[in-house]
């Protein structure tokens, strides 16, 4: 799921004119960015060097795409505060692509990926701790919803014996709901593709790192590893991202909403046709809640109605 899509979910809609060319992008982005899973079980690296080839390779990409839309600094007052949130940024996106990674070594990719859900419920949630940004009781029970989803499909049993995986799942959507509200704070500051090209370009070095001192193999070794690792940079982040980041300019939120929606049941599929991963009748329900509790947090965030003016 795109980092841009996910933190416009997060907040009031403000956009409900159709644009085909937008709904196609947001579609077509997300179908991309739902085979991430798939592509990390499949490359012959490390979970922490796939992060790394995963955002290093977008980093030319996204570059290029800064240069041709020429966005410029909106605060050119204060560079040194936009440094530092984009190193926060930075690391809170390393942490949230290395801990998703990484629990796919230990957990189904569909838990994966319906857990991950919880992170944009979490973020508006962040915002009302950290921030003091009004929030709804409804955006609390859906935060409290979405736990109990994730807890479902990690099967239902004593916290303190919930897997290994599902764990770094949940801890990877709370991480990235912190790396959402830095976004937030940036985009005030920067344009959508400056802020995530800077972002990917520190995740990089930090996930690069972290490969390096886990041990991991940094190096693909056959032609096919090699298509892996450039399918999640170029494709998952570079064209996956930058489709739904366009998307999120021209499609109407109705249509990002139901996008959201589908993104894990995309990823459980792509697992199912291409590694035999099958969900338990447990995991569907639980990734049935986590999908309720979504809508639920877009319906606590919307606007109220608009009173009608009297004639």
């Amino acid at each position: 799921m795109s980092v841009i899509s996910r933190v416009e979910a997060a907040l009031p809609p403000s956009r409900s004119k159709v644009d085909r060319a937008g709904v196609v992008a947001m579609i077509v982005g997300t179908l991309i960015t739902a085979w991430s899973g798939v592509l990390v079980r499949l490359a012959d690296v490390g979970p922490f060097a796939a992060g790394a080839w995963r955002v290093g390779l977008a980093v030319p990409a996204l570059a290029a795409w800064a240069k041709l839309a020429q966005g410029e600094q909106r605060d050119p007052a204060n560079p040194g505060r936009s440094a530092r949130l984009l190193i926060f940024a930075g690391l809170a996106f390393a942490l949230n692509i290395g801990l998703f990674h990484m629990s796919l070594t230990d957990t189904k990719i569909a838990n994966a990926a319906f857990i991950g859900a919880v992170g944009p419920i979490a973020t508006v949630i962040g915002g009302a701790l950290f921030f003091r940004e009004r929030s709804s009781s409804r955006m609390w029970l859906a935060f409290v919803l979405a736990l109990f989803g994730a807890w479902t499909m990690a099967g239902m049993v004593a916290p303190t014996q919930i897997g290994f995986g599902d764990s770094l799942a949940l801890c990877s959507s709370i991480t990235y709901s912190g790396y959402l509200l830095l976004i937030k704070q940036l985009r005030v500051r920067l344009d959508a593709v400056a802020a995530t090209l800077w972002t990917a370009a520190v995740s990089a070095v930090v996930l690069a790192a972290a490969a390096w001192l886990h041990g991991e193999k940094m190096i693909p070794s056959s032609a096919f590893g090699w298509m892996m690792v450039a399918l999640l940079g170029l494709g998952v982040h570079a064209l996956g991202q930058g489709l739904t980041s366009v998307a999120m300019g021209r499609a109407p939120v109705g249509i990002i909403a139901l996008v959201i929606l589908a993104q894990p049941p995309f990823s459980a599929l792509a697992a199912w046709s291409v590694l035999g991963e099958r969900m338990t009748g447990l995991q569907t329900i639980g990734g049935a809640i986590i999908l309720a509790a979504v809508v639920l947090s877009r319906a606590a965030a919307a606007p109220p109605p608009r009173p009608t003016p009297r004639r």
